[in-house]
């Protein structure tokens, strides 16, 4: 049988026969919107390759049949699909099956999984440019994914230029025309664009703005973190000012859905504003979060009426949460299925989250549609990974989130519609994000797209993208990995502290000015260079463990430590090879050796300890 072709993500159903025919260099196309699926194969007219679909739209859209079936045989190659949609994906299985100027012989019937194969981006915290989103959405078509979505605004930045209030925007935004073009660039290849616009909380950036808005006054803030800033939505010119903004949004975005946030609302300004407590006495509120469910509800008819649906953070989760509000989980396991009971569709991101800097088999492992007990046996894992024994604590913290969520029971469950990578934008800007999302996102979109069964995490790496790859020169450094969970962004003192339940006062060693320029920057989430000693002998690993004591260091001092580390461990390995010690002290020592130091992981002394068992 032919060697496995380089497609990811892995087709539903792909029959390989013997022998290879020529790469197609001209082809026929029949379908609606022709010329934009000759935009994305350029080729000239020929009977080479047949391209038929049957419908196409403007803009793809949420349920838009993605099926395609390809056939390549010494008697021709066919592409055929219900959709365009469909056609494009099958035009990426095509050229993913291109071997120099050759194909393999085969069929593939593909359909994704999921409909809904999301990322999110964050350019609130760091802006991201126009031409870093297009090559995003590049990248995100090579792997099948569908929806970017787009975090615009946030406390420490406004992105979104608005002509109704135009203070809201931060210096660096984006205009209407900016995002135009972005849904054009998107649409061309089958993706589409979802807006988010963060309310209540999360709007200092509104406020510094406009303080009217709010119940206190707040400065701009740089610093990240939850603020206790939210929206007066007991003001009725407040809530009309929403419906303004996404009345503008709904012009510029035309995906059927628009993100309203929702998410960490600190509740403060309102139990401590009487007007606010008078509104809610009228009201019979019994709480905060009863007053949240009533203005989410508000918001939820707004793009109702602009003939939108609402998707929000899983904090919405409320006996009163409107009945077609759509949920997505963060928030680990436990509130996926408290949503689909509410009748609430579902997008899943818990397991998803790439800012963590886990590596890619992490993600992987994570199926959106296992059982919840699953997904919390996933979770306890993590706890148990010696990859994430430094952050265990942090970890163990999360499970504050597993309590009873009471959310209405609706007579029918509502959808499971699929998942979302999230890559939050603290320490991500155009310069690190490559490294930060491609070295992850190929295991998320084949585990959305992928039959369930696909879960082989080797054969997914023999699969792995070349360009999705990300190595550092320096040959020391290349060794390390950045620290897990949030152990940069807090830093020790505001995870010590998080730990604790006393985070918020506490300050962190980064802001949204912080330079993003530290050797620490340049680090994907992984390091694949680190595993090379798992496949040596014991006179090849002496050899490169002797290269590497004697390789010049990085010149950085804060790398000192990890590098002093490095060679540390690789004296261990030499004096266990030579006899000089046992392999259960040699592993005890290396173990000692794999910690932190300051933001820098050795991770190559966790595969030394693996080597050595």
């Amino acid at each position: 049988m032919p060697g496995m072709p380089q497609v990811l993500p892995m087709p539903a159903n792909m029959h390989l026969h013997d022998g290879r025919v020529p790469a197609p260099r001209s082809a026929v196309l029949r379908g609606p919107h022709a010329s934009r699926v000759q935009a994305r194969l350029g080729l000239p007219q020929g009977d080479d390759l047949l391209v038929e679909w049957t419908s196409a739209s403007d803009y793809p859209q949420p349920d838009a049949d993605e099926s395609y079936i390809l056939e390549v045989s010494s008697s021709g190659i066919t592409l055929r699909a219900p959709t365009i949609w469909g056609a494009l994906c099958g035009l990426t299985t095509l050229e993913q099956l291109r071997e120099g100027d050759s194909l393999p012989c085969c069929r593939i019937e593909d359909a994704p999984r999921f409909p809904w194969r999301g990322l999110l981006l964050d350019p609130a915290r760091h802006f991201l440019s126009l031409d870093v989103l297009e090559g995003v959405l590049e990248g995100m078509a090579q792997l099948k994914l569908n929806v970017l979505h787009l975090h615009l605004t946030d406390d420490q930045g406004f992105r979104f230029a608005s002509t109704a209030f135009p203070a809201l925007a931060s210096s660096q935004c984006y205009t209407a025309e900016d995002l135009a073009r972005l849904v054009t660039v998107a649409a061309d290849r089958g993706v589409r664009v979802l807006p988010e616009i963060d309310v209540p909380g999360h709007v200092t950036s509104w406020l510094a703005a406009y303080p009217e808005w709010g119940t206190q006054r707040v400065q701009p803030v740089r610093r990240f973190g939850v603020h206790p800033g939210c929206l007066n939505v007991a003001d009725p010119q407040v809530r009309a000012a929403v419906r303004t903004l996404l009345a503008e949004i709904v012009q510029v975005f035309p995906d059927p859905y628009v993100h309203i946030g929702g998410d960490e609302v600190s509740s403060g300004w309102w139990d401590s504003d009487a007007g606010v407590q008078a509104f809610m006495q009228q009201r019979n509120f019994a709480d905060a979060r009863a007053l949240q469910a009533w203005f989410t509800g508000d918001v939820v008819d707004a793009l109702r009426a602009l003939g939108r649906r609402a998707i929000a953070w899983d904090e919405v989760l409320h006996p009163d949460m409107p009945a077609d509000l759509t949920v997505q989980n963060w928030r680990g396991a436990t509130t996926r299925d408290p949503a689909l009971a509410a009748g609430a569709d579902c997008i899943v991101s818990a397991g998803y989250y790439l800012d963590l800097f886990y590596p890619a088999d992490v993600h992987y492992a994570y199926d959106p549609a296992a059982p919840e007990q699953e997904l919390m046996l996933a979770e306890d894992r993590l706890r148990e990974d010696p990859r994430l024994a430094h952050v265990s604590e942090g970890l163990a913290w999360t499970l504050g989130w597993r309590k009873d969520i009471t959310a209405p029971q609706a007579s029918s469950p509502g959808r499971l519609l699929g998942g979302e990578a999230c890559l939050w934008g603290e320490l991500v800007d155009d310069a690190t994000l490559p490294a930060r999302l491609w070295s992850r996102l190929p295991a998320v979109a084949e585990r959305l797209w992928s039959p369930a069964s696909i879960t082989d995490m080797d054969a997914l790496r023999d699969r792995w993208p070349a360009w999705c790859d990300f190595g550092v020169e320096d040959e020391l450094l290349a060794l390390c990995e950045p620290v897990k969970w949030y152990g940069r962004l807090l830093g020790e003192i505001a995870l010590n502290a998080r730990i604790a339940g006393e985070e918020m006062p506490q300050a962190r060693p980064y802001d949204a000015d912080t330079p993003l320029n530290r050797p620490v920057d340049q680090l994907p989430p992984e390091s694949l260079a680190a595993r090379v000693v798992l496949g040596e002998d014991d006179a090849a690993l002496a050899q490169r463990c002797r290269r590497w004591q004697q390789a010049s260091a990085p010149t950085d001092g804060e790398l000192q430590p990890v590098i002093e580390a490095i060679r540390a461990a690789c004296g261990v390995v030499l004096e266990c090879l030579d006899g000089a010690r046992s392999r259960a002290d040699a592993v005890e020592a290396l173990q000692a050796l794999y910690r932190p130091y300051g933001e820098y992981m050795p991770a190559v002394v966790l595969h030394l300890v693996q080597r050595l068992r």
